[in-house]
């Protein structure tokens, strides 16, 4: 007996009023594995990731999209800030942007598939912020019905390199965000 995939199960529950808390699914490839839901059932998504997003970037990076006059620009606002454009602050502004756009592209294909996204910016493994965070959206998608837990940390190395602080932070993300999510269900 081969098993059913989701989609051939005759008890499918997911429908257009489906809401799924989403641990890391504004970027990456948890985004990715959550756009066939998006176009199949037009589904509501509650994506929680660390990152900040406001859904605007600064004007003067508005259509910016080569990397080096991005970089050019940023300097540019640090020093009309009056600081200095070190390299750390260039490239953690450049890494916001990035963060922003990418969130923002998230959001804009899964409403293009049909679904709707709210995007709620929290630590997953903290269960009262989770909880506060994601009550507007909840209030405006409605309860949540499923969980996709792909929040993690990366620590790649062979595992007899790993130091027990490695294990610990990607193990937790993993465990104590799955726990965070389930207490909202």
């Amino acid at each position: 007996v081969r098993p059913h995939s989701p989609e051939e199960s005759s008890n499918n529950k997911i429908t257009d009023k489906s809401v799924f808390l989403v641990s890391g699914g504004a970027k990456g490839v948890t985004a990715a594995c959550i756009m066939p839901l998006a176009e199949k059932y037009n589904c509501r998504f509650i994506l929680a990731g660390r990152a900040p997003y406001t859904g605007s970037e600064p004007s003067w990076a508005q259509g910016v999209t080569d990397e080096t006059e991005l970089k050019r620009k940023i300097m540019e606002a640090i020093k009309a800030e009056g600081e200095m454009p070190t390299p750390v602050i260039v490239n953690k502004r450049l890494r916001a942007i990035k963060s922003e756009r990418e969130i923002s592209k998230t959001l804009k294909q899964i409403e293009a598939a049909g679904g709707q996204a709210e995007y709620i910016s929290a630590d997953v493994t903290n269960s009262d912020a989770l909880k506060e965070q994601s009550a507007p959206a909840i209030e405006k998608l409605g309860n949540i019905t499923g969980l996709i837990h792909g929040a993690g940390v990366l620590a790649d190395k062979p595992i007899n390199k790993k130091t027990e602080s490695d294990f610990d932070m990607v193990l937790n993300t993993k465990i104590d965000g799955l726990e965070a999510m389930l207490s909202l269900v």
